[in-house]
């Protein structure tokens, strides 16, 4: 049997340079460029996450190791010390302009115009993914220019202010539907949200006209995320590649080992019908990946928590999911909790080198395979 050339679909590499100003508290990002304060955070973070067992401590000590490198290529040369020389990996950009978190050092046209740099010099292992937002001037040209310059994909990060059916997207989403070129969003309760005012406008949902709840932006940016947004994509562009990234996220996954479905959902569910309530993002997400043909699912992140990858193994093995799971480590986020050759190998070991192959090798070819003209 050859070997796997392993496809890592989900990291980043964008520096401190590339984080907006105001992203951490107490002038932090500008704190974190400078060495010798750095080191002192680092120790007191430590110390506070260790005994409030606060996440978000973590969460900006990660941003704090990646300071330690200043350009994106040394992150990315870090991040292949950890895999076989011929592993190929989705290189995920953040545009975070406009989350009203003040100006980065280098903002996303910067951010941009380095990984060019980056797949000119590594062609074979590097796939781009530009991230799009719908409140960027010139979208779509920018979208032509970099997809010539070799970039693979898009990427969308919804909890940043806005919704993945934003009309102003629907230029960019036909061109990547026609091109088979695919599109990777962010599709869990955390990670990095908006920071502007919340006004009485945004309290109703543009499609469904519920009213919509949050008590501060990082609950609020949840109606962004949601999965079930996604529906509206692809009632435009059904046969549109999108992989909902992080699986719905960990907290989701332990509301679907925990809750049981209510006997009203038992009840539509055992005639066929979409429940009115779902018991987690995840179960909405398996039930849409079953009736969309185009639509995937990554592991990244998510699977560091290894009680979760007996559920990964169980949904591999499930038909019409099999060929839809993205094997990713969302490198360098995963560093919260272990090394990302840890993840990896804990990941391969558990799967075996079937369904290894299938999640990390047969399934991303597939994801990432442009259309062909006869």
């Amino acid at each position: 049997m050859k070997p796997i050339t392993i496809y890592n679909i989900h990291t980043h590499i964008f520096t401190i340079y590339h984080v907006p100003e105001k992203y951490l508290p107490f002038g932090l990002v500008r704190m974190f460029k400078q060495e010798n304060w750095r080191k002192i955070i680092e120790k007191l973070l430590h110390f506070l996450a260790f005994f409030t067992k606060n996440d978000k401590f973590e969460r900006i000590l990660v941003f704090s190791h990646a300071a330690q490198d200043k350009t994106q290529e040394r992150i990315l040369l870090g991040m292949m010390g950890f895999y076989p020389p011929d592993t190929r990996y989705g290189l995920l950009t953040m545009d975070m302009d406009y989350m009203k978190a003040g100006r980065a050092e280098q903002d996303y046209l910067e951010q941009l115009d380095q990984m060019v740099d980056i797949k000119e010099k590594y062609w074979e292992q590097v796939i781009p993914f530009m991230a799009i937002d719908p409140r960027r001037p010139n979208l779509f040209e920018l979208v032509k220019k970099y997809t010539d310059l070799g970039f693979g994909g898009f990427k969308l990060y919804p909890p940043l202010g806005y919704y993945p059916f934003d009309e102003r997207l629907d230029e960019v989403y036909a061109f990547a539907e026609a091109e088979g070129l695919p599109v990777i969003t962010h599709c869990s309760p955390g990670g990095i949200y908006w920071r502007g005012k919340i006004t009485p406008d945004m309290l109703v949902h543009p499609k469904t006209g519920k009213t919509l709840t949050g008590r501060n932006n990082a609950e609020f940016a949840r109606n962004f995320t949601h999965p079930a947004n996604y529906e509206y994509v692809f009632e435009k562009f059904p046969k549109l590649k999108v992989c909902l990234a992080h699986f719905g996220g960990t907290e989701e996954w332990d509301k679907y080992l925990k809750n049981y479905w209510p006997r009203e959902a038992v009840e539509q569910r055992l005639q066929g019908k979409k429940p009115d309530r779902y018991i987690s993002w995840l179960s909405l997400i398996l039930d849409m990946m079953k009736k969309h043909d185009t639509l995937y699912a990554d592991i990244s992140y998510t699977a560091h928590e290894e009680r979760f990858l007996s559920v990964i193994k169980v949904l591999l093995n499930t038909p019409k999911l099999r060929e839809k799971i993205l094997y990713g480590s969302d490198c360098y986020m995963v560093l919260l909790d272990k090394s990302e050759k840890a993840f990896s190998i804990n990941v391969r070991g558990y799967m075996g080198e079937r369904d290894y192959r299938q999640m990390a090798e047969t399934n991303p070819q597939a994801f990432l395979a442009r259309n062909t003209t006869v």
